[in-house]
């Protein structure tokens, strides 16, 4: 699978983290399989889905096929995706923050929800896939891109101080104090939970302990032959127990049962700082 990112234009830094375009042709044999469990994230993205339509799976449910172009609210629990054979995906990974400023909506209001994003920010997402899917290039494709994010700039909720407090959270691995985070986003412990769940969707010590599970997660599939061990203390676990208490939590199963086998044979979207 390759991936290629792009660096957002300077006006839309504070919101925007970076916009990656991906993509793998699936072939009988190969050692790559269209269907991949992606875990918990605490980064939140808009996708444009221009190659074959994405399947999802939530839970014992069914398979379900989702629009091109997909919002997805603060995650808490794992889904199965059916890439189809032809696979292409344009993301745009969003700051800590961003995607309240961007809708305008309480991220309380939509986790653990995805949505087609017409629905969330209007027919003109629909114009927007298709000058993607005409787009003959990859550089062309995130030319596309920034130019819509530049045009909703002016648009964009008012950034504050919590948004890049939350940023230096995720820097952090998630391992920042309640008290050190709440002062640097300028408020007190309460209006810090207040405006969390408003911004993030999540309250800020779930959110740090969703980051930590996120990076040591990403951590394992780029490393499949580290020890769950050695990476709960990389990762500032107080003891491997800490990590599999979390894991079960977020991911609905122990880390013993992730064997490095199914990690090589997965694309491993997780890795991609997705």
């Amino acid at each position: 699978m390759f991936s290629i990112y792009f660096k957002p234009h300077p006006a839309l830094s504070e919101y925007v983290e970076t916009i990656c375009i991906m993509g793998h042709t699936f072939k009988s044999g190969d050692f790559l399989l269209p269907t991949y469990t992606y875990m918990p994230t605490h980064t939140r993205f808009l996708c444009f889905y221009l190659g074959d339509p994405i399947k999802v799976k939530k839970g014992n449910s069914a398979f379900e096929k989702r629009a091109r172009s997909i919002i997805i609210g603060p995650q808490l629990t794992p889904v199965t995706l059916d890439l189809g054979k032809n696979h292409l995906n344009l993301v745009v990974i969003l700051k800590p923050g961003g995607l309240y400023r961007l809708l305008g909506i309480p991220l309380k209001e939509i986790v653990d929800c995805d949505f087609d994003a017409n629905h969330l920010i209007g027919n003109e997402v629909g114009e927007v896939t298709e000058h993607l899917l005409n787009a003959p290039t990859n550089e062309s494709k995130n030319d596309v891109i920034q130019k819509y994010l530049l045009a909703k700039v002016l648009k964009l909720k008012a950034a504050l101080p919590i948004d890049l407090a939350m940023s230096q959270l995720v820097m952090s691995r998630g391992n920042l104090s309640m008290d050190s985070l709440a002062k640097k986003a300028c408020l007190s412990v309460r209006q810090l939970e207040r405006q969390s769940l408003e911004r993030i969707g999540l309250s800020p010590k779930y959110f740090a302990r969703m980051i930590r599970f996120s990076e040591a997660y990403k951590f394992k599939e780029r490393n499949p032959h580290i020890s769950w061990t050695q990476i709960a203390h990389l990762f500032g676990y107080y003891d491997q127990m800490h990590l599999i208490r979390d894991f079960h939590h977020f991911a609905g199963v122990n880390p013993s049962m992730l064997r490095e086998e199914e990690l090589l044979h997965s694309v491993r979207f997780n890795a991609l700082d997705l």
